[in-house]
């Protein structure tokens, strides 16, 4: 029978069970719309199939006047193919064909098993229902009936949040994909019955194409940030003859998307000669790490171009494993700069107490390399006493004192929550703050954009090789920009700072990150005119 939470007005089915011939019966194309055709592949589908096989038909139809199908379309496709089944009980309801609308239907139906895609459907139908009553009737019950029958067709179905991001899947369907409502619906029920996705995973996946997308519309609208201090650049850092001369940089921090696509990122077609080229690979997504190697020389190329000769490069990089085999990246970069004759005078160690969980037959990777690559051993410059007493938060990063110098140990360990008495017990621990993502949600959003960059840099990498080998008034490159970390740490420093990054998206928002950083702390502002 049908749900007790239809509302009173709804006509009512006769209670006399009849047997018809079902050659009689006709299938209500509502059924399909609303639910799709009988398939093999749904299991909900196989289930009925096996019980009216072994058991018949238990529970009538219900039908109209003239015997077409409200409730039990389903059924009758399962019976139209059984040789074995000629009649089926039914139950005749008052309605006329020409009754039978959406809402008459999905009331007439509010026992039958659903999935995830359908009860959103009948959520949002029976919200039309109301809405349309309400506006001509000015019916003060409406919202209370809507939230009853709602909350009905919920219970013990699906979560109020899964409902509403299906729907919301829905609306980003027709505007990203230009869908009717039809087939945003067809689309939906085939991700989810045929492809075997799961809400919460259909969901991110066309919500980061809608991100991407409107991003990018609004982007091509606004002007790259620039000021005599940040130099946003949109494009390739291969070649950055008309931005950069010789020798005029003094630190390139660079963290280079990694190998074996690792992460996604927002990423133009762009060619090394800056010209759009629709089957370029995202950086880091390259078949073989050879090839992966020579992509990132071309800009590690430009970077010794625009080096002075006191300078010094960084490059952040994960090592990784394919198919069972380590990848050796930090030793390949190393012998490719060393190719350009590049001198790697450290390789600090970046230590993570909660790195990426990985299942393989090694031990948990729990850190990674920042390389550091000078022209000239002699010459290139190094602050040793860029902290002070001041800096003392830093622990045992630093090594010695009164007898001895202190130094920064080569061994970074970030970040932990061993903690005793309110004291750190890690040993070389460096205390280290995780990117505010939550507020620079709200600072892009205030914008009109989405935050898509999954990777923020730490404020601390970029801070200790600026730190150490920069004065203020120096220049700052970051070739692989992206929300432009490093850009803070060089300005907080008093250096001049260009970014390149070959998203638009990145680049603009990035600008937008850069002025509200200036808004929030104008006692930098102010001591940088001054100097």
């Amino acid at each position: 029978m049908r749900s007790k939470s239809c509302i009173p007005f709804i006509s009512k089915p006769m209670d006399k069970v009849e047997k018809i011939n079902k050659r009689e019966l006709r299938l209500n194309p509502l059924s399909l719309k609303i639910y799709g055709e009988f398939s093999f592949q749904n299991e909900l589908d196989i289930v009925l199939l096996r019980s009216i096989i072994l058991e018949g038909i238990k529970e009538p139809l219900i039908i109209t006047k003239s015997k077409l199908v409200i409730s039990g379309n389903r059924r009758l496709q399962v019976i139209i193919n059984d040789k074995s089944i000629q009649e089926v009980p039914v139950i005749y309801s008052d309605l006329n064909d020409d009754q039978v609308d959406e809402y008459q239907f999905i009331t007439h139906n509010i026992q039958r098993v659903k999935n995830e895609i359908q009860i959103a459907r009948e959520y949002e139908m029976i919200g039309r229902h109301y809405k349309s009553r309400q506006g001509v009737k000015k019916d003060k019950d409406g919202k209370l009936n809507t939230i009853t029958e709602r909350g009905s067709l919920l219970k013990n179905n699906s979560s109020l949040t899964t409902i509403k991001r299906v729907l919301q899947s829905k609306r980003m369907l027709m505007e990203l994909e230009g869908f009717t409502e039809e087939e945003a619906w067809e689309h939906l029920i085939d991700l989810r019955v045929n492809q075997k996705k799961e809400v919460n995973t259909f969901f991110k996946q066309i919500e980061s194409e809608y991100q991407s997308t409107k991003n990018e519309e609004k982007s091509l609208k606004e002007e790259l940030y620039k000021d005599e201090y940040f130099q946003i650049i949109h494009g390739s850092s291969t070649d950055l003859s008309k931005y950069l001369k010789d020798q005029t940089i003094d630190c390139v921090p660079s963290s280079p998307p990694y190998f074996n696509a690792v992460r996604n990122y927002q990423e133009d077609s762009i060619q090394d000669n800056n010209q759009e080229d629709p089957n370029t690979k995202q950086m880091g997504h390259e078949e073989k790490p050879e090839h992966y190697i020579e992509r990132l020389m071309k800009t590690l190329r430009e970077s010794i171009r625009v080096l002075k000769d006191t300078g010094s490069i960084f490059v952040n990089v994960q090592d990784h494993t394919r198919d069972g085999v380590l990848m050796n990246m930090p030793y390949r970069i190393i012998q490719a700069m060393q190719n350009e004759g590049m001198i790697n005078v450290q390789n600090i160690i970046w230590y993570k107490i909660n790195p990426l969980y990985q299942s393989r037959n090694t031990f948990q990777p729990s850190n990674e390399y920042i390389l550091h690559f000078v022209k000239d051993v002699k010459k290139y410059k190094w602050r040793s006493d860029w902290f002070g007493s001041e800096d003392e938060f830093l622990g045992d990063i630093t090594y010695g004192g009164e007898d001895k110098k202190r130094q920064i140990r080569s061994v970074l360990i970030y970040p932990t929550n061993n903690v005793k008495d309110g004291i750190s017990i890690a040993q070389g621990l460096i205390q280290t703050k995780v990117i505010n993502n939550h507020y620079l949600v709200k600072v892009l959003k205030r914008r009109g954009y989405a935050l898509q960059h999954n990777a923020l840099f730490p404020l601390e990498i970029p801070m200790i090789c600026i730190l150490s080998t920069t004065d203020r008034g120096d220049s700052i490159l970051d070739v692989y920009s992206g929300m432009a970390t490093t850009g803070i740490v060089a300005f907080a420093h008093g250096c001049k700072y260009y970014g390149v990054d070959r998203s638009r998206v990145y680049s603009v928002q990035a600008g937008i990150r850069i002025q509200d950083f200036l808004e929030n702390n104008q006692h930098l502002v102010k001591r940088n005119e001054i100097n």
